[in-house]
């Protein structure tokens, strides 16, 4: 996202843009997923231009109805028995058991212990190397030809596979190239998945002590703390959220200040496709199409995203000025630190110098703005609400804020 953008609309809970953040790797094409652009120095006519666009009273183009005292309900935050067992049973499929076998030819579909090397241009290659690795013969796990050259091969044997790597392969020094692989088979294992009543300290041990986790009482003990964590992170979203929907709901904004809607647009349609361009090698076009869709239609819902954020923003503003909200020193000192962490600025000097500080006091004014309303709403939780916003009065059993 255009960090111009991201600081003001961020700080209006403006958090669907289209385009998605996540990890830098190969699987996000396959996903349709692609990572956000870190900052770029803005030409001196893109930041004038921010300048510019931020020259206006939002008030002269909101009317604000309620926003005090919002009636919001939303479900249970708190974290069951259940939930932990839950969380914890997703966790331990991927901490199977193993226990040798008798068998001594592989055959699809079995479980194998294996050393493996990969060789290109005669030198092993990063990543290409393990010892006492596991792998389920027909899962697909790894390149084509690799698990089906190991069927029919001894336990003991060593074996060298000559296999090249997809085009599409995320590690753009791999992709295409013709690779050797030297594998030994060291045995064929029975893979058992642990239940969450077999766990014992030991095993907890063994495969989670990296975690700090070093017998069942702490492990249990340890999940919960983390997803009530992630509820809390979870419900001030959620609470943020429904705020926004409720001031969408009663109040109007009756125009953008000139230019804003299409300069705002333009923006973050151009830092997205530098982006794709830069990181992935893709086009827009081919880009949509990995989102089942056109590139006109994806732009249209780019605009949408941007325009219903920008009526958030200056809804915040009007209330903002309307409530006499101010930027105080030391809190937009800890605001501004606090970007420059989050989005990887290399100092405040740097951000302001990209957006001007003036558009950084707009977007501190924001979440100052989003922080009383917060404190004024009138929240009920209800177990049977689940976790969405709710307009309507607390049901019967529900406990209020």
């Amino acid at each position: 996202m255009k960090k111009r953008m991201a600081l003001i609309l961020a700080a209006a809970c403006a958090l669907a843009l289209a385009g998605g953040c996540g990890e830098k790797d190969g699987d996000q094409q396959e996903k349709g997923q692609v990572e956000s652009p870190a900052p770029q120095e803005d030409s001196k006519e893109e930041k004038e231009g921010a300048e510019e666009a931020a020259d206006y009273e939002a008030s002269d183009y909101v009317e604000l109805g309620e926003y005090k005292g919002l009636q919001i309900t939303l479900g249970s935050y708190e974290v069951s028995d259940e939930d932990v067992k839950s969380n914890i049973e997703s966790m331990l499929y991927a901490y199977p058991v193993y226990e040798d076998s008798d068998k001594d030819t592989v055959e699809d579909g079995d479980t194998v212990n294996i050393d493996y090397e990969g060789i290109k241009d005669g030198v092993a290659f990063d990543g290409g190397t393990a010892q006492g690795a596991y792998l389920d013969i027909g899962s697909g796990n790894f390149i084509e030809g690799f698990e089906e050259g190991l069927i029919g091969k001894k336990v003991g044997e060593k074996v060298s596979l000559d296999l090249t790597f997809p085009e599409s392969y995320g590690n753009k020094d791999l992709a295409g190239q013709a690779v050797v692989f030297k594998v030994t088979v060291n045995k064929i294992v029975t893979k058992k998945e642990i239940t969450y009543d077999e766990m014992t300290d030991e095993f907890v041990k063994d495969n989670f002590s990296m975690q700090g986790y070093e017998n069942v009482a702490d492990f249990k003990k340890g999940i919960k703390e983390e997803l009530e964590a992630s509820n809390e992170s979870k419900k001030g979203t959620d609470i943020e959220n429904a705020i926004i929907e409720k001031l969408a709901e009663n109040c109007t904004v009756k125009s953008f200040p000139e230019g804003l809607l299409d300069k705002s647009y333009e923006e973050y349609l151009e830092q997205f496709e530098t982006g794709l361009k830069d990181n992935y090698g893709m086009e827009l076009e081919e880009y949509a199409k990995t989102l089942n869709t056109t590139e006109e239609e994806f732009k249209e819902q780019v605009k949408a995203n941007v325009e219903n954020s920008l009526k958030n923003q200056l809804i915040l503003e009007a209330i903002a000025k309307k409530e006499n909200i101010s930027v105080d020193e030391e809190g937009f000192s800890a605001y501004k630190q606090g970007i420059v962490t989050d989005y990887g600025y290399e100092s405040e000097e740097a951000l302001l110098e990209q957006h001007g500080e003036e558009y950084v006091k707009r977007a501190y004014l924001s979440t100052k703005t989003m922080e009383m309303l917060t404190e004024n709403a009138k929240i009920t939780y209800d177990k049977n609400a689940g976790t969405d916003a709710d307009s309507g009065d607390a049901q019967e059993g529900a406990v209020e804020k």
